[in-house]
């Protein structure tokens, strides 16, 4: 998401993706690591382009904003909005056709969700909605129904709002899952 520009959260974000993928490649070359990137949408990203991505720039400066665009149209609204939601959704269907019997999703964010998927349309909404936590949660349980163990690295330097930390200590309790509150 955008906010991800702040106190260099995603270049801290991509080193520990990059240190992950050499961790796993030279100690545990048996197993697999996907990496996900969600915005206002979500997309696997080939280990190859992980140097190079950048998080998505701030277009909308209101101060509050709910959009409900197509998801077939959605590489033509604002990308900077946190949609987790859809980033779970996509790791889990990799995690899917991967098998195995320990299957984990980290994740490294520093707000919660302003973006969820209902139906055929993705919902962008700030300030942040109880629907597109819910959508979240949602979703995070059934990865967990799946098999899957959720860890979450809860970017915090600026932390103002308490409904971001509440978000992920209602995931960890929903998926039995673990978080690490930390700076960049």
């Amino acid at each position: 998401s955008g906010s991800m520009m702040r106190f260099s959260r995603f270049l801290a974000a991509k080193k520990v993706a990059l240190a992950m993928q050499e961790l796993v490649n030279s100690r545990f070359p048996q197993d697999t690591i996907d990496f996900v990137g969600f915005y206002s949408g979500a997309t696997r990203i080939p280990p190859i382009a992980l140097p190079l991505i950048m998080p998505k720039p701030v277009t909308i400066f209101d101060y509050s904003v709910h959009m409900r665009v197509p998801v077939s149209h959605l590489d033509k609204a604002p990308q900077h909005f946190t949609n987790l939601h859809m980033g779970i959704q996509l790791a889990r269907k990799i995690l899917k056709r991967r098998g195995g019997d320990n299957r984990q999703i980290l994740v490294i964010t520093d707000g919660q969700p302003t973006a969820h998927i209902e139906g055929d349309y993705v919902h962008l909404i700030y300030p942040p909605d109880q629907r597109s936590a819910l959508a979240t949660l949602k979703e995070a349980h059934l990865a967990t129904q799946e098999g899957c163990r959720i860890a979450t690295f809860a970017l915090i330097e600026d932390y103002w709002g308490m409904d971001w930390i509440n978000f992920v200590e209602q995931m960890n309790r929903l998926t039995k899952g673990i978080a690490f509150y930390t700076s960049a």
